[in-house]
């Protein structure tokens, strides 16, 4: 039986060994902006992005005025994120870290987001509970996967 460290290893081995950047451009600007789109970012606001990968909606955050940490378990993809934060000149904490253990105290962002990453995540009631923990009353949380309200 494979224990939930061994998986999230496995995981974290898998997002670190594929060309995950390459797929990443293919999905970079209708999803992360979809979601910013319901997400109004103000200048000055915190915002975690959680399994954040190369950095898609943290780089728009930033460009929004936002203060952001994006947090991924596989920190092999934060080489192409930084990169294109210089690029774009933004300005993003980076952190390693499992969107089921977030490193961070209660209500430390005013939005918490996760484009696609969070599905993966094996429990997702704890991650789903990890991402409501972070954010501040009155802050949103806000995901392209799982149950849209429209």
């Amino acid at each position: 039986m494979t224990t939930l460290t061994d998986l999230k290893q496995v995981h974290r081995a898998t997002w670190a060994a594929g060309d995950y950047a390459a797929v990443a451009e293919h999905i970079d600007t209708v999803p992360p902006s979809d979601l910013l789109d319901r997400i109004t970012i103000r200048p000055g606001q915190d915002v975690l992005d959680v399994a954040a990968g190369t950095g898609n909606a943290a780089l728009r955050a930033a460009s929004r005025g936002g203060r952001v940490t994006a947090l991924d378990l596989a920190p092999e993809l934060f080489v192409t994120a930084r990169r294109r934060a210089v690029e774009q000149g933004v300005d993003i904490t980076w952190v390693e870290g499992d969107a089921e253990d977030l490193p961070f105290d209660n209500e430390s962002f005013d939005h918490v987001l996760s484009v696609f990453g969070v599905q993966f995540a094996p429990r997702h009631e704890v991650t789903a509970t990890e991402l409501a923990r972070v954010c501040r009353p009155g802050g949103r949380v806000g995901s392209s996967t799982g149950p849209r309200r429209v």
